[in-house]
């Protein structure tokens, strides 16, 4: 904490002026707004698996794989794709070879989702595997489905994957 803070200290002193200090401002204002929206996506991923998945796994007595499939496309952190018409389009529309012109490709909030998600069942030894669904394997795509073949998603997976087996602690 302190090294930060001798930082901001240290930038708004050279920074002389009201111009140069309120953009340093507003950057370290957006970078903790950005942070603090990864830890709510995790905390609310967190109280999903265990209050809908939880019960689930007691139930059964089973070990549970969760199948999890996020399109790159903005608005996929709230649940509503727009359609371009003020309605949500409906996940279908954003799988192979389907093209949702009204929606937007958004690479990162795939990818926050799956850190999310992957942070939460790192914390639930109870879950016990993750398959990601919508997997495109002929080509890497850049586009707003549900793939994660060649996306910045991948690389979470290819990180996480041995942490969640075991293999790496």
């Amino acid at each position: 904490f302190f090294e930060p803070a001798l930082f901001f200290i240290i930038v708004l002193n050279v920074m002389k002026g009201e111009k140069g200090r309120e953009k340093i401002i507003w950057a370290l204002a957006v970078s903790a707004l950005a942070v603090s929206a990864l830890a709510i996506y995790q905390k609310i991923t967190g109280q999903l698996i265990d209050n809908e998945i939880s019960p689930l796994a007691s139930v059964l007595n089973k070990p549970i794989v969760l199948a999890v499939e996020y399109p790159s496309a903005g608005g996929v952190e709230t649940g509503c794709i727009s359609d371009g018409q003020g309605g949500c389009l409906d996940r279908s529309a954003l799988g192979q070879p389907n093209d949702a012109s009204a929606a937007s490709v958004d690479l990162q909030a795939q990818a926050h989702l799956y850190e999310a998600m992957l942070n939460a069942i790192n914390a639930r030894a109870w879950v016990v595997g993750i398959v990601s669904r919508g997997y495109y394997p002929p080509a890497m795509l850049q586009d707003k489905s549900a793939s994660v073949h060649g996306k910045p998603a991948a690389d979470l997976l290819w990180y996480w994957f041995p942490r969640l087996t075991g293999v790496v602690k």
